[in-house]
């Protein structure tokens, strides 16, 4: 989504113009006349910025909807590895089972049969 050019709202800056916009991030001038400021997207309109425009702040929030449903999924996946590696590390610790010993009887029986 284009945003360069959207007016925005910051709880501290007040009103300002998006005048970069970067992968994940953009660049607000505001009117207060300081250096334009940097932030990043879309965290940044979860609790700093607000867009004024409501077609595009429909679309902000659907970006925040889609970075919170990626950032789930790269935890689940990297819980996954975490539960594989440790079972890996439990199996590998375990000792190996000895072969089970015979009884006298089956010995003898063993024994019986040979001769």
């Amino acid at each position: 989504m284009q945003l360069i050019g959207q007016e925005v709202e910051h709880a501290s800056y007040g009103q300002g113009e998006i005048i970069q916009q970067e992968d994940q991030r953009i660049e607000v001038r505001f009117a207060n006349g300081d250096e334009p400021k940097k932030f990043l997207y879309p965290d940044a309109f979860e609790k700093f910025l607000s867009m004024n425009d409501p077609a595009c702040r429909k679309q902000v929030e659907a970006d925040i909807e889609q970075m919170h449903e990626d950032r789930r999924e790269e935890k689940e996946a990297v819980e996954r590895r975490y539960q594989e590696e440790r079972a890996a590390l439990e199996a590998a610790k375990k000792p190996k089972k000895a072969p089970a010993r015979k009884s006298k009887a089956a010995k003898a029986a063993e024994e019986s049969t040979e001769e």
